[in-house]
């Protein structure tokens, strides 16, 4: 069986695509975390103990099945020397078909596409 096909039919399936929607932000941070950890090169024991937290808790962030809290996420950038940054945007494919059913229900006009995320000297 192909992949393609494969990914068709678990997409087909009852309340696949609500949980890979679901589980997209920690997977997003879980891979983030796993990167940074490994820029520094550290175990995960040895970067829990730099962020002062468990292997365990470094161990379930990085599976993307614990929701980190913003707490823990400003802790591991201060510990790390990061920044941490944190936005919000449109999703692209929602984006597009909105733009779509715009131009078509109106007289050709497109809805704004500027990003949620406001610069610091946006008022």
């Amino acid at each position: 069986m192909k992949w393609e096909d494969l990914e068709r039919e678990l997409l087909a399936m009852p309340g696949v695509r609500e949980e890979i929607d679901r589980l997209y932000p920690y997977e997003t941070v879980s891979l983030e975390l796993a990167r940074l950890r490994g820029s520094y090169d550290m175990t995960q024991i040895e970067f829990g103990r730099l962020v002062g937290v468990p292997q365990s808790t470094v161990a379930r962030l990085e599976s993307g099945k614990q929701a980190p809290s913003v707490a823990t996420l400003k802790r591991i950038a201060e510990a790390t020397g990061t920044e941490l940054v944190i936005e919000f945007r449109r999703p692209k494919h929602k984006r597009r078909a909105k733009r779509q059913s715009a131009t078509s229900s109106s007289a050709g006009g497109e809805r704004s596409t500027k990003p949620l995320a406001a610069s610091a000297g946006d008022d």
